[in-house]
């Protein structure tokens, strides 16, 4: 029951919604370990010395109710090196699982202009390379719900940085690769069908 309120919550949210007050937003992997979200994309881990891998948002002008994505799988991806992993959302509602696709949801406008939507807790045990990584939600586009009133209003996201473990050959952000373009719900609804 939960989970259908959730998803009726993040599609009212969504449905009214036009182009966003937040053009130019960015996700990013920081390893910020104050959890406050700064540019700090790499990490050298300690064998034994749990660690987080930060999602934030940047560039929030109009700050954000409900995001999209998906992450890697870093205890399955990088064998060995992990103990445990796990996400802690730091929004109100998580629809979805982390490494298969999920929106986030606020009950409250998070107002920016960087916020911290959640966090993967890695338990190293052992010293070695590996990438924690930004991806998209099979289900749903790389979108960002601003605050705007009455429901919120969408931009798509472009990623600026991934987090790298050691000398991972992680995969680069794509802000600069193409520009991101608002569109209307309408347009988001006309891709699936």
């Amino acid at each position: 029951m939960r989970t259908i309120l959730a998803l009726l919550m993040v599609a009212a949210l969504c449905v009214p919604a036009f182009a966003g007050g937040n053009p130019n937003v960015k996700a990013y992997v920081s390893f910020d370990q104050s959890g406050a979200g700064g540019l700090v994309h790499n990490y050298t881990m300690t064998q034994y010395v749990g660690f987080n891998a930060y999602f934030c948002f940047s560039d929030l002008d109009m700050g954000l109710t409900v995001v999209s994505f998906m992450i890697n799988n870093p205890l399955a991806e990088c064998p060995g090196l992990f103990a445990s992993q796990s996400f802690t959302n730091l929004l109100d509602i998580i629809v979805g699982d982390p490494f298969t696709g999920m929106s986030l949801a606020s009950t409250t406008c998070r107002p920016g202009p960087v916020e911290v939507v959640g966090y993967l807790n890695l338990f190293p045990i052992a010293v070695g390379d590996c990438c924690v990584v930004i991806l998209d939600d099979p289900d749903f586009p790389r979108w960002v719900v601003d605050c705007t009133l009455p429901n919120g209003e969408v931009d798509f996201y472009c990623v600026l940085e991934n987090g790298t473990i050691g000398a991972g050959d992680c995969p680069e952000g794509d802000c600069g690769a193409s520009p991101v373009e608002d569109a209307t719900w309408g347009g988001i609804k006309a891709l699936y069908r």
